[in-house]
């Protein structure tokens, strides 16, 4: 639904990479493959917590921040 425009630091995304190291599967669970060759693939454990202010008519979050990720 958009891209977060605060509350990520370069010390989240290290431990959210190390997160999601933990959970990597061999391949996509998507129903229609992706034309993705670099991408790495997880389980769904984990759930990104954000805050916004509203969505627009195009269906994306505005004023978006991240809070933190939490375990399903």
């Amino acid at each position: 639904m958009g891209k977060v425009g605060t509350g990520w630091r370069r010390t989240t995304s290290r431990k959210i990479r190390d997160a999601l190291d933990s959970v990597v599967s061999p391949k996509s669970r998507l129903s229609k493959q992706l034309k993705r060759p670099k991408a790495t693939w997880v389980e769904p454990k984990f759930v990104a917590e954000i805050e916004y202010r509203d969505v627009t008519s195009e269906g994306l979050l505005r004023a978006s921040s991240f809070k933190g990720l939490s375990r399903k």
